[in-house]
C-alpha cells in the first residue's frame, strides 16, 4: 500500500536515530505511512534533521553549504562532552579536540547551542545523512548518484569531492557526464557519479528488494544478485523484471550479456537456486518501486453517480496499421476494443470522446479477423486523414488536451475527465498478458510543443505550447497510477490476463534509453494511461484477442475501472 500525501518532495531514506528533511505537509492521519516523520522545511541554503521522538540516541544536525563548503552544525545531546560527542558522530573520536577548536577553545554548550564541523569529521552514516538532507532532490538510481547542483558556487571538484572522495577524481566525473574540461555548472544540472568512481558510503545503503542482494564484484562495480526459481526463465524472470527491457532483440541482447557474465551458455538449463548476477546500471530505475510513484499525492475519486468524461484514444489508423501479426492489425484491434468501450460507458451515462474515428465502421465487429482499412481520421478541427506517424501522435496530444481544456471551460471536475489509449504489443514472446503505462512525472518536459507548418492547419495546434507545472506532474503521475491498480484488479477479475511481474510502468527502456509513451506523457488530463491490452508476439495473446468475446471482455472491465 502506498502513501496517500504528498510531500512535494522525494521520500528520503530513513535511517536509526534520524530524520532527514522534506516540506511541511499538512496531516499524517489515516495514511499507511502513520509513522512516518514529522517534516520540517529546510532554508535557502541548508538542511536541518529532526529527532525521532523517543530515541535516545538521536542525532540532530543542521547541514549547510559554505564557502564552495559543507558544514555540519551538531547538536549537542543533555549530559554529554566533547569526548562523549566525537564518539557519536565521528570515526575520529580521539580527536575530540578538534571539536574544542571548531567551537573556539569554549566550554560545551548546553543543549540547543551547535558546534560546526566539516562533513568529513562525520561517520559516512551521517555523511550520507547530511548530503540528502542538503541536497532532497538527490536519488540514487541504476545509472549511479543523480547530484542536482543547488547552491551557487557549487564546482565539479565540490561535486567529486563530496561523492567520490576526492577532488581529483573532477575530470573523470566530468567526461562520464558528457561535459568539456573546465565547462561551467548551474543551479538546475544533474550530474551523475557512477558506480565506479561513488565512494563506498553512497553506494552501501543500497534500495532494497526483497528478491535481490547486492555485491561488489572484483572488477570494483556493482552487482545486483538474484537467484532463480524453480521454473523461471531469465528472459522474464530478470531481464524483464529488473532491467526494463521488453523489446525482443533488447531482451535477447540483455540475457545474452547475463548469461556471459555468470558464465553460463544454455538458458534452458539453470538450475533453481543458481545466482544471477546482473551489473546496477542494468536495472530499470524502478527496480526497487515496482513501477510505482516515490511519491504521491491524495486520489480523490466520485463515486458511482457521478457523470465521467472519457477520452478513448485507439493507436495508430490510416496508413499506420502498428503491429502486424497473421493478417491481424494493431489499430483495427484497437479501434473495435475502443468503440466497445464507448458503447458501455455511454450505456452508463458517461460522456465519451474518441480521438479517432471511421465512417467506414458503424460498431465493433465479431469477426476473428479485422480487414484492415485505411480511412480512419483523427477529430482535430479540421479532420486529419492519419498519413503521416509522427504528425498523427503530436495531433493527439494537442487534440487530447483540447478537449480537456473544453471541459474544465464548462466546469467539469478535473478528477472525472479520464485519458485512455487502446494499444496491442509487439515484445519479446516470453511475455503475455496487459501492460498499462502511466505518465512518470520525472520524465516529463516543461513545454511540448511542435514543431511544422503543418500544425498551423489545425484549430488545436495552431500556434499552441503546452506546459507543465511540477505539480501538475505529480499529480498526473498519483492519478494514473491510481487508475491504473484499478484496471489491473478489474482486469484480474474479468479474467482478461494481465502482465506477471509487472504489469504497471512508467517507462521502459529503448536502446538504453528511458521511454514513455507521448500521448500519456504529454496528457494534461490527470488520469492518463496507456493501455497494451495484449503482446502480439505471444501465441496465448493472439489467440484471446482474435475473440471478439475477449474484446468484449477487456470493454467491461476497462469499463468497470472508470466506473
Amino acid at each position: 500500500m502506498f502513501p496517500s500525501f504528498d510531500t512535494g518532495k522525494p521520500f528520503q531514506r530513513l535511517k536509526k536515530g534520524l530524520l532527514l528533511v522534506a516540506l511541511v505537509v499538512p496531516s499524517l492521519a489515516g495514511s499507511c505511512a502513520g509513522g512516518a516523520p514529522i517534516f520540517v522545511i529546510p532554508s535557502e541554503s541548508s538542511a536541518r534533521t529532526s529527532p525521532q521522538p523517543g530515541s535516545e540516541q538521536e542525532t540532530t544536525f543542521k547541514a549547510s553549504f559554505r564557502n564552495g563548503k559543507i558544514t555540519v552544525d551538531v547538536y549537542p545531546l543533555a549530559g554529554e562532552g566533547y569526548i562523549d560527542m566525537a564518539v557519536r558522530i565521528s570515526n575520529q573520536p580521539k580527536q575530540w579536540r578538534k571539536l574544542k577548536k571548531w567551537n573556539r577553545n569554549r566550554r560545551f554548550p548546553k543543549t540547543g547551542i551547535t558546534i560546526p564541523v566539516p562533513l568529513t569529521f562525520l561517520k559516512p552514516r551521517l555523511r550520507v545523512q547530511a548530503v540528502e538532507a542538503l541536497f532532497p532532490d538527490d536519488k540514487f538510481t541504476s545509472a549511479g548518484w543523480q547530484h542536482r547542483v543547488t547552491f551557487r558556487g557549487e564546482t565539479m571538484w565540490f561535486i567529486a569531492e563530496t561523492f567520490t572522495g576526492d577532488g581529483v577524481n573532477h575530470p573523470a566525473l566530468a567526461k562520464a557526464n558528457n561535459r568539456r574540461k573546465g565547462q561551467a555548472i548551474s543551479i538546475g544540472d544533474v550530474i551523475t557519479i557512477p558506480h565506479t568512481l561513488l565512494s563506498d558510503e553512497f553506494s552501501r545503503d543500497l534500495p532494497q528488494h526483497p528478491d535481490l542482494a547486492f555485491e561488489r564484484g572484483e572488477d570494483g562495480k556493482l552487482y545486483a544478485v538474484y537467484r532463480l526459481k524453480r521454473g523461471e526463465a531469465i528472459y522474464s524472470a530478470v531481464v524483464v523484471r529488473f532491467t526494463g527491457r521488453v523489446d525482443g532483440n533488447e531482451v535477447n541482447q540483455m540475457a545474452r550479456t547475463i548469461l556471459e557474465l555468470n558464465g553460463l551458455s544454455d538458458p534452458r538449463r539453470i538450475p533453481a537456486g543458481k545466482k544471477i548476477r546482473i551489473p546496477f546500471e542494468y536495472l530499470s530505475d524502478d527496480f526497487a518501486t515496482g513501477g510505482a510513484p516515490d511519491r504521491v499525492v491524495k486520489v480523490e475519486r466520485k463515486g458511482r453517480g457521478t457523470r465521467r468524461h472519457v477520452i478513448i484514444d485507439p493507436g495508430h489508423g490510416g496508413s499506420d496499421p502498428g503491429t502486424t501479426k497473421r493478417g491481424l492489425s494493431e489499430d483495427e484491434l484497437a479501434y473495435d476494443v475502443a468503440l466497445r468501450l464507448k458503447k458501455r460507458l455511454e450505456k452508463e451515462g458517461a460522456t465519451v470522446y474518441l480521438t479517432v474515428d471511421d465512417t467506414q465502421k458503424n460498431g465493433p465487429q465479431n469477426s476473428a479477423s479485422l480487414s484492415n482499412g485505411k480511412s480512419e481520421r483523427l477529430a482535430t478541427t479540421p479532420p486529419y486523414l492519419i498519413r503521416d506517424t509522427r504528425v498523427s501522435v503530436n495531433l493527439r496530444v494537442y487534440l487530447v488536451n483540447a478537449i480537456y481544456e473544453r471541459l474544465l471551460k464548462r466546469g467539469v471536475d478535473p478528477a472525472n475527465i479520464y485519458m485512455i489509449s487502446i494499444h496491442m504489443d509487439h515484445l519479446h514472446p516470453s511475455m503475455h498478458g496487459a501492460m498499462i503505462y502511466y505518465p512518470n512525472a520525472n520524465e516529463r518536459k516543461s513545454r511540448f510543443k511542435a514543431s511544422g507548418r503543418i500544425y498551423n492547419r489545425y484549430a488545436e495546434s495552431r500556434r499552441k505550447t503546452l506546459t507543465f507545472s511540477a505539480r501538475e506532474n505529480r499529480k498526473a503521475e498519483s492519478y494514473s497510477y491510481d487508475l491504473s491498480r484499478r484496471i489491473v484488479r478489474s482486469f484480474s477479475r474479468s479474467k482478461v490476463p494481465v502482465h506477471s511481474y509487472r504489469p504497471i510502468r512508467p517507462f521502459v527502456y529503448r536502446k538504453n534509453r528511458k521511454w514513455t509513451p507521448a500521448i500519456i506523457r504529454y496528457s494534461k488530463v490527470p488520469s492518463s494511461v496507456l493501455v497494451e491490452v495484449i503482446n502480439m508476439a505471444n501465441s496465448k495473446d493472439l489467440a484471446n484477442i482474435k475473440n471478439h468475446r475477449f474484446r468484449e471482455r477487456v470493454a467491461r472491465a476497462l469499463a468497470e475501472a472508470i466506473l
